[in-house]
C-alpha cells in the first residue's frame, strides 16, 4: 500500500509472464523429447524419439535400418515365426531414460 494525501492506493506489481521460458524450464525437468535422438534397442543405432507417453515414462524410437519382423500369427499356435521380410522405420517402445 501507498498512502498519499488523498487517501491509499494499492500499487500491484506488473509481473511479466514468459510462455518459452516456463515451458524450457519444464524441458529440462524431463529429460526426454520429441525429436531427441536416442538409442535403438535391437541394433544399437541411433534412432529418433517420435512418441513420449503422458508420464513421460515410455518412449517411442524409430529406427531406420532395416529390422527383421516376427510374426506370432498362426493357425497351429502362439509360436513365434521368424520372416525374411525386413521393415524399415520400425518404431519399439522402450522406457524413458
Amino acid at each position: 500500500m501507498v498512502y498519499t494525501k488523498g487517501g491509499a492506493s494499492a500499487q500491484k506489481e506488473n509481473k511479466r509472464v514468459c510462455p518459452r521460458k516456463e515451458k524450457s524450464e519444464q524441458d529440462v525437468q524431463i529429460g526426454v523429447n520429441i525429436g531427441d535422438q536416442a538409442q535403438c534397442p535391437e541394433c544399437e543405432t541411433i534412432g529418433r524419439v517420435v512418441w513420449v507417453s503422458q508420464d513421460r515414462k515410455t518412449m517411442g524410437v524409430q529406427c531406420r535400418r532395416s529390422h527383421g519382423a516376427n510374426t506370432t500369427d498362426s493357425r497351429f499356435g502362439a509360436t513365434a515365426v521368424s520372416s525374411t521380410k525386413t521393415k524399415k522405420n520400425v518404431v519399439f517402445l522402450t522406457p524413458a531414460t
